[in-house]
């Protein structure tokens, strides 16, 4: 077992939240910020937010909200939310999404004030590529754990990240239906809620990471993917001298997460290479 995780990881995760007409500013989802090395200078970064396409968007896969609010940890306590408008065309683009586009995932180039929140970058090779996961021999049964916004308390000093513990429950070189697209997905045996959406998730790797061997060192700590949303099956609700049987939607304890080569293929896009280029 890999046991508990490094608490700095945390502190790549922010809470994401947008304005809807009848509720005012709210909570609705994750992001977490990515480093990605300058082509130029090898000692700087271009830094990106990530998060899941719909977090930020009205519908899915549809229109976005105008602007999105990044709530950040401040050095000297206490919390803040930062505006970020939301453009996916034009001289003033903030957002890029993946070529494809049954991929469920945005990026946004932000850097906060590194003096002034308390946050951390996770470095890009740190996102595990379609060889490295090859390498690291990821299947079935391999741990996982995500942080994410937690609902029910954000925090009021600072923003307090849930953490939950899975493992791989189906890798498949098949696509997996969702919401009536068929996308590039691995499943997890973990319980994803509301606010979850765009978490990180890792592979933490521990001493039986091979099967039928037990490896010495450290636990080996790679981004998986990003959250989307776990599974919901529809179970009918107990009713008296009815014509209709009414049903409610329940957690099946399996989510869906956006593997992290999808993230790596985003990240070194046209777009975003040419964009890196110019600065």
């Amino acid at each position: 077992m890999a046991g508990p995780i490094p608490q700095d990881i945390k502190k790549i995760v922010v809470f994401l939240f947008v304005e809807r007409p009848a509720a005012g500013i709210v909570p609705n989802g994750t992001g977490f910020f990515v480093g990605v090395p300058d082509p130029k200078d090898k000692t700087r970064s271009f830094v990106y937010l990530v998060t899941a396409r719909h977090v930020i968007s009205q519908t899915p896969f549809g229109a976005l909200y105008p602007k999105a609010y990044v709530r950040l940890s401040k050095r000297a306590g206490g919390t803040e939310g930062l505006e970020l408008p939301l453009a996916v065309g034009g001289p003033d683009r903030t957002v890029f999404f993946h070529p494809d586009p049954t991929v469920d995932l945005a990026v946004i180039p932000a850097l906060p004030k590194e003096d002034k929140y308390d946050f951390m970058i996770l470095p890009e090779e740190l996102v595990t590529t379609k060889e490295k996961f090859e390498e690291l021999k990821i299947s079935e049964g391999s741990e996982v754990f995500f942080a994410g916004l937690f609902t029910p308390f954000l925090g009021q000093e600072r923003n307090y990240p849930v953490v939950r513990f899975g493992r791989v429950a189906l890798i498949t070189p098949e696509k997996i239906p969702w919401s009536g697209r068929n996308m590039d997905l691995y499943l997890v045996e973990s319980s994803s809620y509301g606010g979850n959406s765009g978490s990180p998730v890792f592979f933490y790797l521990g001493a039986d990471r091979v099967p039928g061997s037990i490896v010495v060192g450290p636990p080996q700590l790679f981004l998986a993917g990003v959250m989307m949303g776990a599974f919901q099956d529809l179970q009918p609700l107990q009713a008296l001298e009815t014509d209709k049987t009414a049903v409610s939607r329940s957690n099946i304890g399996i989510s869906a997460v956006v593997p992290a080569f999808r993230l790596h293929e985003l990240l070194f896009s046209p777009d975003l290479e040419a964009r890196r280029q110019r600065k």
